[in-house]
């Protein structure tokens, strides 16, 4: 797996990640037409970060093998756990409530597979650094979202009304996660494909 196909991977992921938005006001409830096209985006968005996992893990794993390989093995668990939501949603096994419901805790797993795998990218591999650390922050949102979930409650997809202010904030920033995920994927993807800067040498010890 080379960086390139990460970068196209992260580019895609941006890509169905603006799908997911732009068709989650279709009607999930009957599961029509915008909501299988939601679930089609929600399934390409998980399995695209299958290969910027890989990358980083490969890049970390010479100074970090067994953290990196922990990172990897719970990403593709909290990726399998997303497109597995989304199959299911598509063929009717769960309801428009109980896949909202179970992908709160879903996307915090990714959300802490961001935080491991770019915060260790960023100290033990020269991968653009300013991508990383966007994503470990997007990454931070969404395991922050859950913390909140935790104290007050997970939000009620059918409610209108506010809960409570901790389940407010942590919907605040799990909705703000999810649209500033996007240009994660984009300028990952942008700055995997730039092609690396010549290094300068070191300043050789005065005699």
């Amino acid at each position: 797996m080379t960086v390139r196909w990460a970068a196209y991977a992260a580019y895609a992921n941006a890509i169905a990640a603006l799908a997911q938005i732009l068709t989650s006001d279709g009607d999930p409830q009957t599961n029509g037409v915008m909501g299988l096209l939601n679930n089609l985006a929600g399934v390409v968005w998980a399995a695209s970060f299958v290969p910027v996992a890989y990358v980083l893990y490969q890049r970390s794993r010479e100074r970090a093998n067994i953290v990196s390989a922990a990172s990897f093995a719970f990403g593709l668990v909290a990726f399998g756990a997303a497109a597995f939501l989304e199959v299911s949603r598509a063929v009717g096994q769960l309801t428009f409530v109980q896949e909202t419901i179970a992908y709160y805790p879903v996307l915090g797993a990714v959300g802490v597979w961001l935080l491991m795998a770019e915060g260790l990218a960023v100290m033990e591999t020269e991968l653009p650094r300013g991508p990383l650390v966007f994503g470990a922050v997007v990454g931070g949102l969404w395991f922050l979202a859950n913390v909140f979930f935790g104290a007050g409650g997970l939000p009620s997809p059918t409610a209108d009304a506010s809960t409570n202010e901790l389940t407010d904030y942590g919907s605040l920033l799990f909705d703000t996660a999810f649209l500033l995920q996007p240009f994660w994927g984009l300028w990952l993807g942008r700055a995997l494909l730039r092609p690396p800067g010549p290094r300068v040498p070191e300043p050789r010890p005065r005699i």
